[in-house]
């Protein structure tokens, strides 16, 4: 008798394909495994029905309630038939975009052993403060499978290597666009920095607006209530920082898309963002904490200061103020460099000449900060008449930035290139939704 394989509602007869074939063999694997175990047939029957056909390959309704169970206890959701109804159509997305990540790794003879998996758990196990084995304990406890954990880890690393191996030459920057991003980064250093995480559902069709917008409006509801942003962020994202729970570290406005800085200018630390639409999708934006670039204020310069006091008697006249000011600038013009200063101050004869020591820039006067602000290293400042009454000349004998904080050109790289990575990956996964053959069932 001939095989018949229904695919989008038609039949199609006759002798199976290499792909019909293939699917009919996984599903006559998981029934026995299924009966092995003592299922009941109706019950073997609904979870093996197919939940999608991915170019060759099946992904069934037990692979999408079981990734359902793991992500509901992940995050710390209800698992509600409510939860359950509202999140399958993305669960079943997410399961769709592994398998095609996974058999573009295969195609690019990329591989994931058992001990790569078994690492990406220890180091959960680690994260959460677990000791080995613990996780697949807590997993069975919660009658969830281990295997559901490691297909996910395996799609993860897969991926992770497959765009690192195809895109990494692409996604490097060159020295000036450092450059650039350095001389931007210095000159917004009174602008705070920000730790920010994010959810990203991307929209590769129109047609899919409505429904991720939906999805994106119920993770916030769940994050409302209490559910974990960096669990969500790893079951939903499609960003390529969903296995680091959407972190993107510590950036500077101008760092993400104009829509993304907007939303972020009026959130405080702790708040998540309503649902932003972007080019790329909708996003969920978790402000994490908020600081201000630590020194960032010129006052904060710390200037190594020297005087050479030109007296005036008390109550001195116009006239002999404006002679020290005219001697004072005479010597101002013999000034080449802070060696000079000993002869000079011998030669004026004042016991108040010589080193007021390293002071702070926003400590003195406004009138004398004005004078020396500017000053380079070894440059004497224009005559100032003190309120004391003499003339005086500051210069300026050694300086000390303040503390920036700036990145090393190393962040700065690092920034960029994930940056241009996740735009690249976004667009290889998204060619790959375009050329696959994906058919969804109801």
């Amino acid at each position: 008798m001939d095989t018949i394989l229904k695919i989008n509602g038609k039949g199609l007869s006759g002798r199976p394909s290499a792909a019909g074939r293939r699917i009919v063999k996984q599903i006559i694997a998981v029934i026995i495994v299924l009966f092995a175990c003592g299922a009941a047939p109706l019950q073997a029957q609904g979870v093996l029905r197919i939940a999608a056909v991915v170019n060759d390959r099946v992904v069934s309704v037990l692979d999408v309630i079981e990734r359902m169970k793991f992500v509901m206890f992940s995050t710390g959701m209800p698992n509600t038939a409510d939860n359950q109804r509202r999140l399958s159509q993305q669960i079943l997305r997410t399961l769709v975009d592994e398998e095609m990540q996974l058999q573009e790794a295969k195609k690019q003879n990329i591989t994931v052993s058992d001990r790569d998996i078994d690492n990406a758990i220890r180091t959960l196990e680690e994260r959460n403060q677990m000791q080995p084995g613990d996780l697949e304990k807590l997993l069975q406890s919660r009658q969830i499978s281990i295997a559901t954990l490691r297909k996910k880890l395996e799609a993860e690393i897969a991926w992770g290597r497959t765009v690192s191996r195809k895109l990494r030459s692409e996604a490097r920057v060159s020295d000036d666009a450092i450059d650039e991003e350095l001389a931007r980064i210095e000159s917004q250093l009174s602008q705070p920095r920000l730790r920010v995480s994010e959810i990203l559902l991307g929209i590769d069709d129109p047609n899919q607006e409505d429904e991720v917008r939906r999805t994106a409006l119920r993770l916030k509801d769940q994050l409302n209530a209490g559910s974990n942003f960096a669990a969500l962020a790893r079951s939903f994202s499609q960003s390529t920082t969903a296995s680091v729970g959407g972190d993107l570290g510590w950036i500077q406005a101008g760092l993400l898309s104009d829509e993304l800085d907007a939303a972020i200018a009026s959130m405080n630390p702790g708040d998540v963002s309503d649902p932003i639409r972007t080019v790329a999708g909708y996003h969920l934006l978790y402000l994490r904490d908020r600081q201000t670039v630590a020194g960032s204020d010129v006052g904060d310069t710390v200037i190594d200061l020297r005087q050479i006091v030109f007296p005036l008697a008390k109550g001195a006249t116009a006239a002999e103020t404006e002679a020290q000011q005219a001697a004072a600038d005479q010597i101002r013009t013999a000034i080449t460099g802070c060696d000079d200063l000993p002869a000079l101050i011998e030669s004026v004869g004042t016991s108040e000449s010589g080193s007021l020591g390293n002071i702070r820039l926003g400590d003195l006067p406004q009138n004398i900060q004005a004078a020396v602000g500017t000053l380079n290293v070894g440059e004497a400042s224009q005559p100032v008449v003190s309120d004391a009454g003499p003339v005086i000349l500051f210069v300026v004998c050694g300086r000390e930035a303040p503390m920036t904080n700036l990145p090393d050109r190393k962040e700065v790289q690092d920034q960029l290139t994930n940056k241009r990575f996740e735009l690249l990956s976004r667009q290889y996964l998204r060619d790959l939704r375009r050329n696959a053959y994906v058919d969804l069932r109801e």
